[in-house]
């Protein structure tokens, strides 16, 4: 039932950015990366900040290994804003975590096409075929992520001599 008081507040705050825009709330609600502070399309900064209270209520999910409701939320976030790499990414690691494996390639497929150097993208991945028993798709995956991120792909590395895709994994 809290839950779910929560969920209902967290739509009403959407529902508010929705019809008033993030200027009522006393911010422009960007997603950052400049611009001068003009939008030609002010529908979209609403939605990107809709979509970041979205991509947040999915985080708190996942803290909590709550993973259909941070997928819900991801969904939402992705759906606002389909450039939204990070949540892509997240929506996958989700996915991983309740073993819909096909999802969370298709996931990590939409964030990479977005941000192809996208280190956290590769890793999961790599930890995806590795639940999975590739080991050698998690090697391809390794490949590209020792280039882009050597801690990162250490500390894959060694999930995947222990064959453990969540060896190390934050969740």
């Amino acid at each position: 039932m809290r839950q779910m008081r929560y969920t209902l507040a967290g739509g009403i705050v959407i529902a508010a950015l929705a019809a008033f825009g993030p200027a009522a709330f006393g911010h422009d609600g960007g997603m950052g990366g400049g611009g001068g502070g003009t939008d030609s399309n002010p529908g979209t900064s609403s939605q990107a900040s809709a979509a970041r209270i979205y991509f947040n209520q999915g985080e708190e999910y996942s803290k909590k290994k709550s993973w259909s409701l941070a997928i819900q939320a991801y969904l939402e976030a992705v759906r606002l804003d389909p450039k939204f790499a990070e949540a892509w990414n997240n929506l996958g690691f989700c996915y991983r975590k309740v073993k819909q494996y096909d999802k969370a390639f298709g996931a990590y497929k939409q964030a990479l096409d977005l941000k192809p150097d996208y280190a956290n993208a590769h890793e999961y991945m790599a930890r995806t075929y590795l639940a999975m028993g590739d080991k050698d798709g998690a090697m391809r995956e390794y490949e590209i992520l020792k280039h882009l991120d050597v801690k990162m792909a250490a500390e894959l590395m060694q999930a995947i001599q222990a064959n453990d895709s969540d060896l190390g994994d934050e969740s």
